[in-house]
């Protein structure tokens, strides 16, 4: 985290300036070294140049036959003096020295810096990356009536390379205040005119993504910067119109959805109420038509026993009707407790199988073993199972051939649909949850597409009516529902149908 921190201050600031700083100082070392070189080569050849004016003088005032030979010399000697010359010596024709030092060194090592008919001027230490040198050794040829001598002698550095060294510093102090110019008006110019609109447009981007969709970023500055951050604030004006259109159609949508949703619940409370009154008002006019019968008299003691019978059963039928229904509107009167759907589906099954409807079938089980538990009473689970079953026995009704259910069970993550409230984020994405399923597939004779959309309504059945109400998996859906599930169908009239029931895994609690 104080990494991630860390590299986030030190931004496009800091890299801009870090860029300038090097690309500054390499330049202006570059350039540096670069004139020093050239300083010293021009001061190092002045110097040679020097060496050879010199020599030219001193032979032009080189004393003649005529002359007193002791005058000329010390005149010789005094402008050698003058240049700064060292260890000189003139030697006449035949070796003989005339004047200077009369013992001299040698200088076989040198680079030869010049070398003329008459001329040879080598450079006493230095080089390349070592500096000038220490002195200038010159041998020079003479002539005096025909006859041959020469004069050598050394020309010092020092004063040269201390004049030089005097130039690099200055040509230091000179790089880093141009540096110091560079780096403060180049970061300046590049805070204001880059860095500093990058930073507006980073922030109004960040707060958009948090959902603040009037803020728009502001970069005053002619450029492609400036260029960018108009872009940009031209996609947030249409981002913001487009999610104020989404939103309008979304609240244009869910007042709809209620409608529908209104208009689709009294639907179906008034198929409810038709279905009850018919349900009910079938036995209750069988009862009615009995005891008109009773009321008459003029029975025997078997007919008004099997009248009295009739009666009973036409009012369980009610009875049971009424019972159904209690059970749905009730709420859980039982404390909801961990189950094991494959437990409970095993149970439901050993139940079953001595059951006249149940008898033939074979079951396979598919589970999948260690499911997490659900939060559901076991009870009504059980009683959601038994429907799914009977109804899966009932559809074998007519088939010939192997009766089969396979029932197996797993688990599966969804994304958990649910309505959008005013305090949630704007982009906040569609939660997902973990569910239990078991599914239950026979190979009966199916459902059509008409009535599978039909099939989870109240007293809707295609079975005869000595095989149920119809309240069966309306009663399930009801279940299921109440504790967060679903049930969902999957079938095709002649291939069997699939009953698949969902429960969702409890969330622990941080």
């Amino acid at each position: 985290m104080s990494g991630l921190k860390m590299k986030r201050q030190l931004g496009i600031r800091f890299q801009l300036i870090a860029g300038i700083v090097i690309m500054t100082l390499s330049g202006i070392v570059l350039i540096g070294a670069l004139s020093a070189v050239i300083i010293e080569r021009t001061a190092f050849n002045w110097k040679v140049n020097e060496a050879e004016r010199l020599v030219s003088f001193l032979r032009a005032s080189y004393p003649s036959e005529t002359v007193d030979p002791s005058i000329g010399y010390r005149h010789f000697v005094r402008t050698l003096k003058e240049f700064g010359a060292a260890e000189y010596a003139i030697v006449g024709p035949g070796g003989r020295l005339l004047a200077g030092e009369a013992k001299k060194r040698e200088y076989d090592g040198g680079d030869v810096v010049y070398s003329g008919e008459s001329l040879t001027i080598k450079r006493l230490g230095g080089g390349w990356f070592r500096g000038m040198g220490d002195a200038l050794h010159v041998t020079a040829r003479l002539k005096q009536s025909g006859k041959d001598g020469y004069m050598t002698f050394t020309l010092p550095l020092s004063g040269a390379s201390e004049d030089l060294s005097r130039v690099r510093r200055f040509l230091l102090i000179y790089a880093l205040l141009d540096a110091v110019v560079i780096v403060v008006f180049g970061a300046y110019f590049l805070s204001r005119y880059i860095v500093a609109p990058i930073r507006a447009l980073d922030k109004a981007a960040t707060r958009i993504a948090g959902g603040n969709l009037d803020e728009r970023a502001e970069a005053h500055v002619d450029n492609e910067v400036g260029s960018l951050a108009a872009s940009f604030n031209t996609m947030a004006d249409r981002l913001s119109s487009e999610i104020k259109s989404l939103e309008r159609a979304n609240e244009e949508l869910n007042t709809a959805q209620e409608e529908l949703l209104r208009s689709s619940t009294l639907a179906v409370v008034g198929r409810l109420a038709a279905g009850i009154a018919h349900e009910v008002g079938n036995p209750l006019g069988a009862v009615n038509g009995y005891l008109d019968i009773l009321a008459r008299g003029g029975l025997s003691k078997d007919e008004e026993r099997d009248i009295l019978e009739r009666s009973v059963r036409e009012v369980s039928r009610i009875d049971f009707i009424v019972r159904e229904f209690l059970e749905i509107s009730r709420p859980a009167s039982r404390p909801l407790e961990p189950v094991d759907m494959n437990s409970v589906v095993r149970e439901t099954v050993t139940t079953l199988e001595a059951h006249k409807d149940f008898r033939g079938i074979d079951t396979a089980f598919v589970l999948k073993e260690g499911l997490p538990p659900v939060l559901i009473d076991a009870r009504k689970l059980r009683q959601v199972f038994m429907n799914i079953l009977m109804n899966a026995a009932h559809s074998f009704a007519g088939v010939e051939g192997a009766k089969k259910v396979t029932i197996e069970s797993g688990t599966e993550t969804r994304t958990v649909a649910r309505r959008r409230r005013r305090d949630d984020p704007r982009f906040s994405p569609s939660p997902e949850r973990d569910f239990v399923f078991v599914r239950v597939t026979d190979m009966g004779s199916g459902v059509s597409t008409e009535a599978a959309s039909r099939i989870f309504e109240p007293f809707y059945t295609t079975k005869g009516p000595s095989m149920g109400t119809g309240l069966g998996l309306f009663v399930s859906q009801s279940i299921i529902n109440t504790y967060g599930g679903e049930i969902t169908l999957s079938s095709s009239e002649g291939a069997g149908a699939s009953f698949t029931v969902s429960l969702p895994v409890p969330v622990e609690k941080a």
